[in-house]
């Protein structure tokens, strides 16, 4: 999904959310309510998140981290919440980018659509949003139960022996090496992450 389908699916789910809201009419419900839109990463890159979450904002909502509704759900969401100020901020973003959505020029990118490269004027601003996204990404999967993974990889290696008929010393010891080497590089991939969100801690706090 482009960035400028995912933009006009935030604005198109909140704008029903806020139209219905209104058509509720009720005194005791407020239209200022605490609107928010909850999204998993819909690309490989963070950093193409942090760029959608840049769009978010410049219409009026900002990146919230994970979703706490949704933190069972195993898979990592993540929030935006409509800002006060969200009907004058999307007004002046629609205005100086009046076709965003349909074509035009996305506000703080650049005019070619692919790759999508950010401008100056939003970098810095991109740049932490990614440093913010990376924290609760990453922070999301390291909270996410080592167990059924050490399980789970000796019964697959074990299956696929069983399935080739190869349960003898020599296919024991190949599954062996093999197990030991996916361990090792899942106890790389934590140690990375662990590094990562150091990095991006120490950035934030600059």
């Amino acid at each position: 999904m482009s960035l400028r389908r995912h933009l006009k699916k935030l604005l198109r789910e909140t704008a029903q959310n806020v139209a219905y809201m209104q058509s509720l009419g009720a005194p005791n419900v407020p239209i200022d309510v605490d609107f928010s839109y909850s999204t998993q990463i819909p690309w490989p890159s963070l950093r193409k998140f942090a760029q959608f979450a840049y769009l978010a904002e410049q219409y009026g909502y900002r990146y919230a981290g994970l979703d706490p509704d949704l933190r069972e759900s195993g898979t990592p969401f993540f929030v935006f919440r409509r800002l006060p100020d969200e009907p004058e901020r999307a007004a002046r973003t629609r205005e100086r980018y009046p076709d965003a959505t349909d074509g035009g020029r996305l506000p703080g990118m650049r005019s070619w659509p692919v790759p999508v490269l950010t401008l100056p004027e939003a970098r810095s601003e991109v740049k932490l949003l990614h440093a913010r996204i990376a924290i609760d990404y990453y922070g999301a999967i390291r909270r996410q139960p080592l167990r059924p993974v050490l399980i789970g990889i000796p019964l697959v290696v074990l299956l696929v022996l069983l399935v080739n008929g190869e349960l003898h010393a020599a296919g024991l010891r190949i599954a062996a090496g093999t197990v030991a080497a996916l361990l090792l590089l899942l106890g790389a991939s934590r140690i990375f992450m662990h590094r990562r969100i150091a990095a991006y801690r120490r950035l934030l706090s600059e």
